[in-house]
């Protein structure tokens, strides 16, 4: 299996919803909910740093990813039944991931992404888990509660466990649970909104494939640089955070008119700097990062992540028209992007671009 059609079943996590096996207002996907995680990951660690820690941007966010890799091959497991298999056998679910690590040998990006938690960092990592989770179940339970009443109990008494033995959580879970107020338009929010789509994706699980295939980038391209590393894993994280504000854009409109582009630009940054004014803890942790946000195609990594953003719109062309969709559009943007991909100094997009035309126009 070659590294194009690895990262073509990575998408398999737009098709795998959560809490299926109950009525739902708003469906959340795997790849939604790792979103989520990973930005929530990611203010986590610019906080607890700031309080003496030393967490790895890098080696935790992609940890979180290696965590999710095997529902390529799994799809989901509501974590009742996983709860109730460990209590029959605690060791059968461990000998289940390691077959499917095993099985995911064959798909390649594997090996960009095989970390393990910084220690103390895991425990927050786990009880971020949850608090998306939380969020999912308290979305719906307010249409559903006969089916969300029991996982909404089970999940808040978890969380009030963890918190015993977490330091700073307090005033961290607050900064935290505004983020994911705002960051949870990202899922309600559909890509290529005026077309028909068979396989939909939301911004925020197009985000989550722009941040692992800008992981993967930066390695074909063989960089050692840690710290441009970290500033694409940011700036892929952020890169479309401004639209829970603004609304999902299309590039197409931006360019409509010259100066449109600079005027949306502008008022992306007068919306963010409302929202902070609403939590000054927020403010300062995301001070740091607003040049990621609102600029995130700039500087060195804006390479990496503009072109991980417009493989990604690629592959959503992809999917579309291998599932049949016979649009036009979708072909015509396919090669559209095939071509901009194309000026961009990688050796490597050549293969991608081409295994993916292949699962494509020639299965």
């Amino acid at each position: 299996m070659g590294l194009g059609k690895s990262i073509y079943d990575l998408t398999n996590l737009f098709t795998i919803f959560r809490w299926n096996n109950r009525p739902a207002l708003l469906r959340f996907t795997e790849a939604d909910n790792v979103y989520h995680s990973l930005l929530l990951s990611l203010i986590a660690i610019e906080y607890l740093n700031n309080k003496g820690y030393n967490f790895s941007i890098a080696k935790n966010i992609k940890a979180k990813i290696y965590k999710e890799l095997p529902k390529i091959i799994l799809s989901d497991i509501s974590l009742d039944t996983k709860n109730r298999i460990l209590q029959k056998d605690n060791k059968i679910w461990d000998e289940v991931l390691k077959k499917s690590y095993n099985e995911l040998k064959e798909h390649k990006i594997i090996n960009f992404f095989e970390e393990e938690y910084d220690n103390e960092f895991e425990k927050y990592a786990n009880f971020i888990d949850l608090m998306v989770s939380l969020k999912e179940i308290e979305i719906n339970s307010r249409i559903f509660p006969e089916y969300f009443a029991i996982p909404k109990e089970e999940t808040e008494k978890k969380l009030r466990k963890m918190r015993i033995d977490l330091p700073y959580i307090n005033d961290l879970e607050s900064i935290l649970s505004y983020v994911l107020k705002t960051s949870t338009r990202m899922t309600t929010m559909y890509r290529w909104n005026k077309n028909h789509r068979n396989i939909k994706s939301s911004v925020s699980s197009h985000t989550f494939m722009v941040v692992s295939t800008s992981i993967i980038f930066y390695h074909l391209n063989k960089n050692t640089n840690e710290k441009l590393l970290e500033d694409i894993i940011i700036a892929s994280i952020l890169h479309d955070f401004p639209e829970a504000f603004t609304g999902d854009v299309i590039t197409p409109t931006k360019k409509k008119v010259k100066g449109l582009e600079n005027i949306i630009s502008s008022i992306e940054e007068e919306m963010i700097e409302e929202w902070f004014k609403h939590d000054d803890d927020t403010a300062i942790i995301f001070s740091k990062y607003k040049q990621h946000m609102i600029n995130p195609f700039t500087n060195e990594y804006g390479k990496y992540v503009r072109s991980s953003d417009i493989f990604n719109a690629m592959l959503e062309c992809a999917i579309e028209i291998s599932s049949g969709n016979s649009q036009n559009l979708f072909k015509e943007a396919f090669f559209s992007m095939k071509k901009e991909l194309k000026k961009y100094n990688f050796d490597f997009i050549y293969d991608l671009i081409d295994e993916i035309e292949k699962i494509t126009f020639f299965k």
